[in-house]
């Protein structure tokens, strides 16, 4: 099937946020527009990022987005008819913060072995896991670096994945995964084959293959060319342009795609609409 007539049905866009979202660390108004576009037409953007509790409060209160998932699943934020916002986490509050100090500890012991690596600017914005820069503030990290930093917090029992930019690492069964598929049950009441039908995804490091290994509809931005060899799971497509501006083409081609729907629904269905409220059921 070409990839246009594959995206007739979303209505759903999560995306990574570093270097998905951003190009060299910064929201272009070009990707913010696309984002409004987006929403103007039914298209729901949800930021799935490793980010910290801090950056994802902002984001859903300025961004035009209705929920975001941060900290690689640990919690969402949705905002509910009012909009107001809520806070759901994966685990107790008391959980991520225990968690959270093993994690330093251990994180001190990834330092000492690759001493190039730094805490994340945004730790002290995180509730349950930890970030280590090796590519945001810091440079000198080579590949094998990152690997042996990962390979310190799995053999002490943690998760971890490397963005873009950080080492992320967590205690606990969520991923971004997880927290995506509870959210879209949860909050949309959407059932596993709508998920399929009616969400994508558009990343661009290891740190997104959960989401390429379980979506139908996946995307990676050019720039994800670099990791894709140290994946297992890739992306469906790849897009021609790298961060935000790769999102920027991902957002025309689902509007493209939108409107030939709706021509197509004029056509062939007296004008009503092929999805009840433009979301699936």
């Amino acid at each position: 099937m070409p990839l246009a007539d594959n995206l007739t049905s979303i209505r759903y866009l999560l995306t990574d946020v570093d270097d998905t979202l951003t190009t060299d660390g910064r929201l272009l108004p070009e990707t913010l527009a696309a984002l409004y576009r987006l929403e103007d037409a039914g298209i729901d953007v949800i930021p799935v990022t490793g980010g910290c509790a801090g950056w994802c409060d902002q984001m859903i209160r300025l961004w035009p987005v209705p929920a975001v998932i941060g900290e690689n699943g640990a919690f969402y934020f949705v905002r509910d008819p009012t909009g107001k916002v809520e806070f759901h986490s994966w685990d107790t509050p008391e959980a991520g913060l225990a968690s959270r100090q093993r994690l330093l500890n251990i994180a001190e012991v990834a330092m000492a072995c690759v001493p190039a690596l730094r805490l994340a600017k945004d730790q002290p914005y995180r509730l349950s896991d930890v970030a280590l820069d090796h590519g945001q503030d810091v440079s000198g990290v080579s590949a094998e670096d990152i690997d042996r930093a990962l390979a310190t917090f799995r053999e002490a029992g943690a998760n971890a994945r490397a963005s873009s930019i950080h080492i992320n690492a967590w205690f606990g069964d969520y991923s971004k995964q997880a927290m995506a598929q509870r959210l879209l049950q949860q909050k949309y009441g959407l059932t596993e084959p709508n998920i399929q039908q009616y969400v994508a995804f558009v990343g661009d490091s290891p740190n997104d293959e959960s989401m390429f290994a379980y979506l139908t509809h996946t995307f990676g931005v050019a720039n994800i060319g670099r990791w894709l060899d140290r994946m297992t799971h890739h992306p469906r497509y790849l897009l021609a342009q790298r961060g935000g501006i790769g999102f920027s083409e991902l957002a025309t081609l689902l509007l493209r795609a939108q409107r030939r729907e709706s021509k197509a629904d004029i056509g062939g269905n007296d004008g009503r609409s092929i999805l009840a409220n433009g979301k699936g059921p």
